[in-house]
């Protein structure tokens, strides 16, 4: 333990004087993230690009605003608890629409049908947006206080403030090699972006730089403030601003700016987050307080036997088997045959490819993966006396290597 000790103390002197520039750093990074990609010149539209300038100006000002309004008001309970019904019964509605537009652009493709969906999704949207700002409210001050209890705190203050903006955040473009799975480029887009045209950007990719493509939904994005997708399952809306809190947190310490030096730090970077997340979560359903937030959330339940993970692990595994026998084609059409098969069991994925696999792999905590770095953290939580120290004993590490060291201390420890 002194060993460990001695490592975080020494690294802490260091940091002290940094902290103010890597602030500032912050600042530069959230305005020019949203500039273009060079690597996507010829595929992409200006307008479809997403920018980050344009969210800063507009959400911070839509924040500064309500807080001044509603500087001396209160959060009464029941009027939440009221307002996160209407705001679970409208994403519910909108989700459902999004699903059927899904389904009637593959199976007809019926002009008529998905406009007039897609006017029912914007008049939903805008009544849902007129509660926003409440629901954000008293998410962040949820997440906050929990984030305090747990001690990762500066004298009582958690550093950076949460704070989040619930909406659907942009798209991200990702690309990979056709004959590995590897996270290359990518790119933030305008969520509008129709499900046509995205399957004409992918296949451009595809046939220009013989790369695999593909566009996704995300769930959050650590600008500031955090970027939040709509949920039903409140529970999820803490699991996902505790998870973006925590990449702001952690760039202010090397494991945090170390996040896209290469594969394995950003494997740990996301999913130490998945880890924090679903902890200050469930410490927070767990409070009587607001269990009745955490009640009667929309789950997503398979009916039959059906098991995802199995089945998802099962076909990772196949896929490498057969990209490094260099069966590329044989590779992409299983991953198809795999996509229909969900269909059948009731879960839509609009395209499974190398890129698909190369992005939800970041995730080891996900079926998609077959990297050790979940273990290996988990191993480390277990053998940590709180979700506090937990932390502070990863966020000095900067490469892979200072992991493995920790986890064998650890292991030896036990």
């Amino acid at each position: 333990m002194h060993v460990l000790n001695c490592f975080i103390i020494k690294k802490k002197l260091k940091m002290k004087n940094l902290s103010l520039k890597i602030y500032l750093l912050i600042l530069l990074t959230l305005f020019f993230s949203g500039c273009k990609n060079d690597n996507f010149k010829s595929h992409l539209e200006e307008n479809e690009i997403f920018s980050i300038l344009r969210y800063e100006i507009v959400t911070i000002g839509n924040k500064y605003s309500y807080s001044i309004s509603n500087f001396f008001s209160k959060n009464n309970k029941d009027n939440i608890e009221d307002i996160l019904i209407q705001f679970q019964a409208l994403t519910k509605k909108i989700n459902s629409l999004k699903i059927q537009k899904e389904t009637d652009f593959f199976i007809s493709s019926n002009k008529k049908s998905i406009e007039k969906i897609d006017d029912e999704i914007f008049e939903l949207r805008k009544t849902r947006n007129s509660i926003l700002l409440e629901i954000e409210k008293e998410i962040q001050k949820i997440v906050k206080d929990q984030i305090k209890t747990e001690g990762i705190d500066f004298k009582g203050f958690v550093f950076p403030p949460v704070l989040i903006k619930i909406f659907d955040p942009p798209l991200l473009l990702v690309t990979s090699p056709r004959n590995v799975i590897s996270r290359e480029n990518e790119i933030l887009l305008n969520s509008n972006m129709k499900n046509s045209r995205k399957k004409i950007i992918e296949e451009k990719i595809l046939q220009e730089k013989n790369t695999s493509a593909i566009i996704l939904e995300i769930g959050g994005l650590a600008t500031y403030p955090s970027m939040i997708k709509p949920n039903t399952n409140i529970e999820r809306l803490f699991e996902l601003t505790a998870h973006e809190w925590l990449h702001q947190y952690l760039i202010f310490y090397p494991l945090g700016r170390s996040i896209f030096k290469n594969t394995k730090m950003t494997e740990i970077n996301e999913t130490l987050a998945n880890i924090f997340g679903k902890e200050i979560s469930k410490n927070i359903c767990s409070n009587k307080l607001y269990k009745s937030y955490c009640e009667n959330n929309d789950q997503i339940t398979i009916e039959n036997s059906f098991n995802y993970d199995t089945f998802m692990k099962e076909t990772r595994k196949n896929v490498d088997i057969l990209l490094n026998n260099h069966n590329i084609i044989e590779a992409e059409q299983y991953m198809d045959d795999r996509r229909k098969e969900l269909l059948n069991n009731g879960i839509f994925i609009r395209k499974i490819n190398q890129a698909w696999f190369a992005f939800n792999g970041t995730y080891t905590d996900s079926p998609t993966s077959i990297s050790p770095v979940f273990s290996i953290l988990k191993n480390i939580q277990e053998n940590s006396n709180n979700l506090k120290e937990f932390i502070e004993m990863l966020q000095y590490i900067n490469d892979y290597e200072e992991l493995l060291e920790i986890n064998n201390y650890k292991y030896e420890k036990k």
